[in-house]
């Protein structure tokens, strides 16, 4: 959103051909050219009782992308995708291919991953991949401030808990302050899991997001029916607990991972920004707290908020996460005019702010919007990696919008 992927003038490489993948069953890995998407590694691991490890939780980006981002989604462990990365094969600027792991190049693999494209083409990777599993899908809903202890009590070091994610209402009566947990526990199941299934309810999907992009009425509507009606909705299937034959829904690890987002595209004249701030887990109440302030003050239209997990980063050189975090992953709806980027632009900036005073971190793929010094103060490690990333490119063959504004 910020140009990290064009350079004005420049050459944009379409690699969604080069997308081979050869499956190492036995070993519990993948091996990705990286112009293959997420979705077509899904549809091939899933007729072999496989799924992925670690993925952005919209399967039509590829391969290179997410790693060139280090992408996370909604698996607690490990949450980022650099720690599945066993190797890369990657093209320097003056067309050497060479090897990277984190044993070997070392510090070329590090600074690749999360790297925007800058350091070389990224041909192909070696991914740590899981079985595909059952769960059982619950969700419970309490105030904001308990999430951080409801989620180290039953998620952080729970064994079962296979997926999870968040979500604060942006309903006006409950705004920024009801929280859902989404917890898919690992379920005991001994019949044939269930095939990847086109998605239902898109148009009533696109129809209810769309609604409330209009206002309070239509985000109170929203969320009062993933609350009490979307349950009903879900794809599942169902079995008899021994103990007490109640029946539980049960989803597979890759039907829900499996999401393409087709309900997100409309024809309004308009379009919906991403952010993503990262917050130590017991900060997150100051954070959520100034978040509120802000969207308030600056009558930003907040339409979404989701809450994702994400370690302590020990691989890239330009981490994210630099203790374990909460991830917020922010959905603004916006016009097209300078009236509401300028309002975006503010609030933007008094995010970064709030975040930093709640001693987090932003995402940088989105839109160029803060300073150098805001920059350097989340990401200290900066002016380093820029460094690096000369060495590897001396001639600056590789660019982007990002690169041309901070590290020029």
């Amino acid at each position: 959103m910020g140009g990290q992927t064009f350079t004005h003038g420049g050459l944009v490489l379409d690699l969604r051909d080069f997308n081979h993948i050869k499956l190492d069953k036995e070993h519990k890995t993948v091996n990705l050219q990286t112009g293959a998407r997420w979705w077509q590694l899904q549809q091939l691991l899933d007729k072999e009782g496989l799924s992925v490890k670690s993925m952005q939780s919209i399967n039509i980006f590829s391969v290179g992308g997410s790693l060139s981002v280090n992408g996370h989604g909604i698996d607690p462990m490990p949450g980022p995708i650099a720690p599945t990365v066993r190797t890369m094969r990657i093209m320097l600027s003056n067309g050497q291919v060479v090897k990277a792991s984190p044993t070997e190049n070392a510090e070329l693999f590090r600074h690749a991953l999360g790297g925007y494209g800058l350091f070389g083409v990224i041909l192909d990777v070696d991914l740590d991949i899981v079985e595909n599993e059952m769960y059982t899908r619950r969700a419970f809903y309490m105030d904001y401030k308990d999430y951080p202890s409801y989620y180290r009590a039953n998620v952080e070091n729970n064994s079962d808990a296979g997926l999870v994610f968040g979500r604060l209402s942006v309903s006006p009566g409950s705004y920024l302050r009801e929280t859902a947990v989404h917890l898919y526990s690992k379920a005991q199941f001994n019949g044939s899991l269930p095939q990847l299934s086109p998605a239902k309810y898109e148009s009533l999907d696109r129809l209810i997001i769309n609604f409330s992009k209009t206002g309070g009425t239509g985000r109170w509507l929203r969320w009062t029916l993933e609350k009490y009606a979307e349950p009903h909705l879900h794809q599942c299937i169902t079995r008899n607990q021994a103990m007490n034959q109640k029946e539980v829904c049960l989803v597979s690890r890759n039907e829900e991972m499996y999401d393409d987002m087709a309900y997100l595209k409309n024809r309004l004249p308009d379009t919906d920004i991403l952010q993503e701030y990262f917050i130590p887990y017991d900060r997150m109440p100051e954070f959520v707290d100034g978040l509120r302030g802000v969207v308030q003050r600056n009558k930003a239209n907040l339409i979404n908020m989701t809450i994702r997990t994400v370690h302590k980063d020990t691989v890239t050189a330009l981490p994210y996460a630099k203790q374990d975090m909460f991830g917020f992953v922010l959905y603004f709806n916006v016009g097209f005019d300078d009236k509401d980027n300028e309002l975006l632009e503010k609030t933007t900036i008094d995010l970064i702010n709030a975040a930093e005073r709640a001693g987090g971190t932003y995402y940088l793929p989105y839109q160029l919007f803060y300073s150098k010094e805001q920059l350097r103060k989340a990401y200290p490690e900066i002016d380093e990696f820029f460094a690096v990333k000369k060495k590897y490119d001396p001639i600056e063959l590789f660019s982007n919008k990002f690169y041309e504004k901070y590290g020029m």
